[in-house]
């Protein structure tokens, strides 16, 4: 039996239940294919499960800081299976949830393997069960999986990838993560606020790549100062066979080894493709395996088109459901996507302090022959953030010397994740710093934070001394 749609979109991650639910309001019929359990890797093995961990962890830390204030608790005891469960049950509620959006938009589940057979049709394989489904609109959106690199094999026992971490029943005494992006250094937040001993190992010379240094570096300042250790500038990683414990092998610029109960491979993420049969209908793809689309998000077969993770860039679940929602409103209004790439895509990090980024950096700027201005205020200007006991951090932003628009900034702060989204809408609207700078800020707030920062742009913050 056939099934007839406008269009069918492989994985119910944020990029295709975003874009299933848009196309369903716009009027279309639509079908989305799950193997697995919907909202992808951010709901089940990422964003959602990492960040509960995170707030439990920050739980803990809050405990222990409580005795600068007068106030003295027992030390905290660990049972990790209720927390597992309470973690459980938050991915269930938001699971359940966006089933019951899709029942209430019309949008039809298949649950099963998806095959491309055809630029119109796919075939889903059930447990019991086949189904052929066509539509003139495919929509590959089956994100990210970890990358598995030679020597670095996870065998999710003594050596885990981020989706083993996240099924630990008993926490380890000690872990080494190599990899200092965004995945690794929430998890070495997560582990050693739980009381593990944590080393961090990166082949390039400094934690976050790609970020800029006056960030980054008060970051793994603050992570040092909790005891997390980092070892960057690495060369020829590889993991031995484990014995009793895992170990982590270098050879440059020596030979060391780290040993330690578990490692855990945090070495970024790579396309998830297999078995959908991308390759007979000559589907390109880059050096890294994730799918190429012109700006429409087509790809070079007609009717087939890849959103989120699985086409690359930042792999950001708010990029992917922009993704899914602007495709979503191409097809069913005719209107001109605009891709991820051209837009301000804000990203965060979710350590202690936060740090979070959007728009052009300082040195990027510079590359692209922009003559800019820069303003730098730290946290402890702010007094919230003592109020917080956190005084550790900055907001910097970026501004066009020629026409005093902001280009963007960055946070390290607690509430960074919040903070940037002024910061995003500023970059995204043109907006001066005089202008930021005119909007009353509510006090006291994190947001003065930027408030005071556009004021350091045009020479006239009151909380430091301009220079």
């Amino acid at each position: 039996m056939e099934n007839k749609f406008d269009a069918v979109l492989i994985g119910a991650g944020p990029a295709g239940y975003v874009g299933a639910i848009r196309l369903a309001q716009l009027g279309k019929k639509v079908a989305v294919v799950e193997e697995a359990r919907v909202g992808g890797v951010c709901l089940n093995r990422g964003c959602i499960p990492v960040k509960s961990l995170l707030h439990a962890a920050a739980v803990v830390r809050n405990a222990q800081e409580a005795r600068t204030m007068g106030i003295t608790f027992q030390s905290p005891e660990l049972d990790p299976v209720s927390l597992n469960s309470w973690k459980a049950r938050i991915i269930d509620r938001l699971a359940l949830g966006i089933e019951f959006l899709f029942k209430a938009n019309g949008v039809e589940l298949f649950r099963g393997k998806a095959r491309i057979v055809a630029p119109d049709r796919v075939v889903v394989q059930g447990n019991e069960n086949e189904a052929e489904i066509s539509a003139p609109h495919i929509i590959i959106a089956t994100g990210s999986e970890p990358t598995v690199l030679p020597g670095l094999e996870p065998d999710h026992k003594k050596v885990i990838d981020s989706n083993s971490a996240l099924n630990l029943v008993q926490l380890p005494e000690s872990i080494v993560i190599v990899g200092a992006g965004a995945i690794g250094l929430e998890f070495a937040t997560i582990f050693r606020r739980l009381g593990a001993k944590v080393t961090v190992l990166e082949v390039c010379d400094s934690i976050l790549p790609g970020i800029d240094r006056d960030l980054t570096t008060l970051l793994q300042r603050q992570m040092e100062r909790e005891g997390v250790q980092f070892h960057t500038g690495l060369k020829g990683l590889s993991c031995p066979p484990p014995a009793e414990s895992a170990r982590v092998c270098v050879q440059e610029p020596q030979h060391l080894e780290w040993q330690a109960d578990k490692v855990l491979i945090a070495v970024g993420r790579t396309a998830r493709t297999a078995g959908l049969g991308i390759e007979n209908l000559g589907i390109k793809v880059d050096r890294r395996g994730f799918i190429v689309t012109d700006p429409k998000y087509e790809t070079n077969i007609k009717g087939v088109y890849a959103i989120g993770d699985v086409r690359g860039g930042q792999l950001l679940a708010h990029k992917a459901m922009y993704e899914g929602f602007n495709l979503a409103e191409a097809l069913a209004l005719n209107k001109k996507p605009i891709l991820g790439e051209k837009k301000p895509i804000p990203a965060v990090v979710y350590t202690d302090p936060e740090i979070a980024t959007v728009g052009l950096t300082e040195t990027v700027a510079n590359e692209q022959g922009l003559k800019v201005k820069i303003a730098r205020v730290p946290v402890n200007a702010i007094g919230r953030s003592l109020t917080l006991n956190r005084s550790e951090g900055v907001c910097k932003l970026v501004m066009d010397e020629k026409t005093g628009k902001i280009l963007g900034g960055g946070v390290v702060a607690p509430g960074a994740d919040v903070l940037i989204a002024e910061i995003t809408l500023a970059v995204e609207l043109g907006l001066t710093a005089t202008q930021l700078g005119k909007s009353v800020h509510p006090h006291p707030t994190m947001s003065e934070l930027v408030f005071e920062t556009a004021h350091a742009l045009l020479g006239s913050a009151i909380h430091i001394v301009n220079r």
